[in-house]
């Protein structure tokens, strides 16, 4: 089984901490060298990272997107992570620059995670902007104030968890091979095609292609429904992603799942995959931990 982690992150790793409420104030070590001294009055908009559950104002030490010092927003037993920014929106002809952003910004959400912070992330380029007679701070915690029973909530369900990839591949060849060995209809079909003449020949073709569509479906139809159900049992919640193509050579992606999985369960879970992968002829990727977008 593959097993993927998250991209490593420069200049070493998070401190540790408990990052629970109550906690001493946490103190990251730097992902850049780079900070223009920007403070967040400087600036007319807030660029929001995540909110983390966490009373109190937190020492980051990190420099996030465009090389922004990031900085924390207390409200009650939570803070906003953000950054000081402009109004307008990061934009560039230049895809290079923002894959770096977008890199950035993950690896932010990384360090919180991996300092055992309780994260509800934000995807690239949310930004808070004033409004009227208030400033995007001002902006912020009202926003806050009104949806805290709904963060609570999110807090509550992501409390001890975080997601991972599952995704699942086969080799739509050798189970072509294992039906056209194992059907009886397939197996006389191709028998018939073999003696057969071009006019009906072409006919039992097609028949034939669409019977061992059926039979490929179902099997494969099989395959995702056994792999769910022995790994549901060990995910608080599953969602379902698209197919992608060429992931692994010679292999075709059947499943792609977000899992949300509770500390506890991890090993659980990845021994399952483990399982599957030995008895199934089936190959694995179990990635993660990710930032909970999927399930926030």
């Amino acid at each position: 089984m593959l097993r993927g982690v998250s991209p490593e992150v420069p200049h070493g790793d998070a401190h540790s901490l408990t990052g629970v409420t109550g906690a001493k104030n946490p103190n990251f070590s730097t992902i850049h060298e780079k900070n223009d001294g920007m403070t967040g009055t400087e600036k007319d908009g807030l660029y929001l990272y995540a909110l983390v559950e966490y009373c109190g104002e937190i020492s980051t030490g990190i420099t996030g997107v465009d090389g922004q010092q990031v900085f924390s927003l207390p409200y009650r037993d939570l803070s906003a992570i953000v950054h000081a920014c402009p109004l307008t929106p990061y934009a560039s002809d230049d895809q290079t620059v923002v894959t770096g952003w977008v890199l950035t910004h993950e690896q932010v959400l990384e360090r919180l995670i991996g300092a055992g912070m309780n994260t509800i992330p934000f995807t690239f380029d949310t930004i808070i902007k004033p409004e009227k007679e208030r400033d995007a701070r001002t902006v912020l915690t009202g926003w806050l104030s009104k949806e805290y029973e709904h963060f609570f909530q999110k807090f509550e369900k992501i409390r001890g968890r975080k997601e991972y990839g599952i995704q699942v591949f086969t080799n739509r060849q050798k189970i072509r091979d294992m039906i056209s060995s194992t059907n009886d209809m397939i197996k006389q079909l191709e028998e018939e095609a073999k003696t057969s003449g071009p006019g009906k020949k072409y006919m039992i073709q097609q028949k034939l292609e669409k019977e061992v569509k059926v039979a490929m479906d179902a099997e494969i139809a099989g395959i995702i429904s056994e792999t769910k159900r022995k790994i549901q049992g060990y995910c608080d919640e599953l969602f379902l992603g698209k197919l992608k193509k060429g992931q692994v050579p010679a292999r075709d992606m059947i499943l792609n799942c977000s899992c949300l999985v509770s500390d506890e369960n991890y090993p659980k879970l990845g021994a399952v995959l483990e399982e599957i992968e030995r008895e199934g002829d089936l190959s694995v990727r179990f990635t993660g931990p990710w930032a909970v977008y999927s399930f926030v």
